[in-house]
């Protein structure tokens, strides 16, 4: 099962409970949170270490105990230095559409109007409220899901009655369109990554000559795109390797890598193990 895809084609929960929670830690295949974007809102608290997280281009970090709100439809991914978090992804309009004066008070946020302060105190409301939301998932006790969505409920609402957002919020309209083309980049690379990929198909993806999309795809996604494009492959191939009985090498050419050899040494670059002691890792 995939952790995060770029642009995430499956539900998270259910049409009845639209919430899904994801603990992360080392033994995880997508421990390294690839740049990726899905209409549903998330939610990230660290238990340990730090987190570096770009959200759309723009970077935050969180450590033990502090918490962040990504907003539906933003282009992010996430660095653990030797961390645990968890992740809670929700529809947050689903959530409130019960309630006509709780859609008015969301609405702004999932509009993009407001946006949220980049990271929440270890003691603020929300990061509390967040491990409370974490613990009641991760337990899946009798009535959880009740309970789930009614803190969600008041996180949100601390967050409007704190007042947790920026002053001045609104992305420049020519960084939204160059997230929204590089959208089409991350979803690209989802469809075809198994195949060759040239940088000229990419570039062509933004309608971008060559050059310019390789500077300005680093800069919101810290990697070129080539890095990116391995990046991605491996984290693939972590995930066979820990779902799948697949030989190695049907692995690496599953991923799009032709020479087994490169695939070893770019595996070990990015992993700092070989695919053979990561698969005696992981079972």
């Amino acid at each position: 099962m995939k952790y995060i895809e770029y642009r995430e084609k499956r539900e998270h929960g259910t049409r009845e409970f639209p919430c899904a929670f994801y603990h992360v830690t080392e033994i995880h295949p997508r421990y390294n949170m690839i740049h990726h974007w899905h209409n549903e809102c998330e939610l990230i608290f660290v238990h340990s270490g730090k987190l570096e997280i770009s959200v759309d281009g723009k970077d935050r970090v969180l450590n033990e105990g502090e918490s962040t709100f990504i907003i539906g439809g933003s282009m992010h991914g996430a660095m653990p230095y030797n961390c645990i978090y968890d992740c809670v992804v929700f529809d947050a309009a689903s959530l409130v559409k019960c309630s006509q004066s709780c859609a008015a008070q969301v609405q702004p946020m999932l509009n993009r109007e407001k946006s949220t302060i980049p990271v929440f105190p270890a003691e603020s409301e929300p990061s509390k409220l967040l491990r409370a939301i974490c613990e009641i998932l991760a337990n899946k006790n009798t009535g959880y899901e009740l309970y789930a969505q009614g803190q969600l409920l008041c996180l949100l609402g601390s967050i409007i009655r704190n007042n947790y957002f920026l002053a001045d919020s609104e992305l420049p309209a020519s960084d939204l369109k160059k997230i929204s083309k590089f959208k089409k980049v991350l979803s690209y690379i989802e469809e075809h990554y198994r195949e060759p990929i040239t940088l000229e198909e990419l570039a062509n993806q933004c309608g971008m000559n060559r050059n310019y999309f390789c500077r300005a795809f680093k800069e919101y996604t810290k990697k070129t795109p080539v890095e990116y494009l391995n990046y991605y492959r491996i984290e693939s191939a972590c995930e066979q390797i820990v779902s799948t009985d697949e030989k190695l090498i049907n692995i690496a050419m599953n991923c799009g890598f032709n020479d087994y050899s490169y695939f070893i040494k770019v595996f070990k670059s990015q992993k700092g193990v070989t695919p053979r002691d990561y698969c005696r890792k992981s079972f």
